[in-house]
């Protein structure tokens, strides 16, 4: 295994906190003897409602796709005080870079997938609805333009898509089922903007399952049923509006686990006193002391469905 650490700058919004996220790649160490030269990147973002990025499921997890034969990289996005869309435009700084050192590392240009995790399922949708949109590809030449990097500054769209979208237990909707520790984490309150009206419109745009196009890439996405944090609702209603456009999707809902599973078994089980696993209501302590058995199949059922779409 090669490890490599990229550093992802983003001056969106002229915001003074969360200028920085860190992109930790994990690239496979490949001799002449493998015939499967070139592999599948997956882009892992944590959870952690927007405040901050979840160890338990960023290097296991991607370990674990490592593990399975793919390239992958942990993606430490910001987080509040951060505002969006900081960390959005930094998981298009991180298709950017991977893509344009695809043949370096030896990566299949065509199979970059993101898996998120809680808010960074969040993330990781909101992303795979935004990525074509003009504001995005504009940052990110600014961005370029602005940095001490040495690269084309001209940012093609193409090189800006995502792939695929691997969603666990995701915060989506800003409305009745909402996460709220996340939503404020990321957008701010009321008392933050002008009027109601810009506070309404920023909430409705962050609300994800009103704004799913033809543009979204095909998604995986699990969660389940006792679920005390984030409620499955979310990914119910990411899964109707999905399929309303007919963007496939493979949606499993598990009946037993909470919050915050990660890799559902005993590698990821948290060792977070209860006082700060319920801290703002952002993470269930139940689920997340828990080792649940059956929910360790997602990353089985998500490898299986990557290969399903070559």
């Amino acid at each position: 295994m090669r490890l490599k650490m990229k550093t992802i700058f983003t001056a969106v919004g002229g915001t003074k906190h969360g200028m920085e996220a860190i992109l930790h790649i994990h690239l496979q160490d490949l001799s002449d003897n493998f015939a499967w030269r070139v592999r599948p990147m997956v882009i892992v973002c944590p959870g952690g409602a927007y405040a901050y990025t979840s160890d338990r499921e960023a290097d296991p997890v991607a370990m674990q796709f490592l593990a399975m034969g793919y390239n992958a990289a942990v993606l430490r996005y910001s987080c509040a005080p951060a505002r969006y869309p900081d960390a959005l435009i930094q998981l298009g700084r991180a298709h950017l870079y991977l893509r344009r050192h695809a043949e370096e590392f030896k990566i299949d240009p065509d199979a970059i997938y993101t898996v998120g995790f809680s808010a960074g399922g969040h993330l990781v949708c909101n992303y795979c609805e935004r990525w074509s949109e003009d504001f995005v590809r504009q940052q990110l030449e600014y961005d370029i333009a602005h940095s001490m990097a040495k690269e084309d500054k001209h940012v093609d769209v193409e090189e800006l898509r995502p792939n695929g979208m691997m969603l666990g237990y995701p915060v989506i909707t800003s409305g009745e089922y909402a996460h709220t520790g996340s939503i404020e984490n990321l957008i701010g309150t009321a008392a933050d903007y002008e009027s109601e009206d810009r506070y309404r419109q920023m909430l409705d745009d962050i609300s994800l399952e009103k704004h799913v196009n033809k543009d979204v890439p095909p998604a995986f996405i699990w969660g389940t049923a006792e679920d005390g944090s984030v409620h499955p609702m979310n990914s119910v209603l990411l899964v109707e509006a999905l399929m309303r456009e007919n963007i496939p999707v493979e949606y499993h809902l598990f009946r037993k686990g909470g919050h915050g599973l990660s890799l559902g078994d005993e590698r990821t089980i948290s060792a977070m006193p209860e006082s700060a696993l319920n801290d703002g209501g952002n993470i269930n302590f139940q689920a997340a002391k828990e080792y649940v058995p059956s929910t360790s199949a997602w990353v089985s059922m998500a490898a299986t469905w990557i290969r399903g779409l070559h």
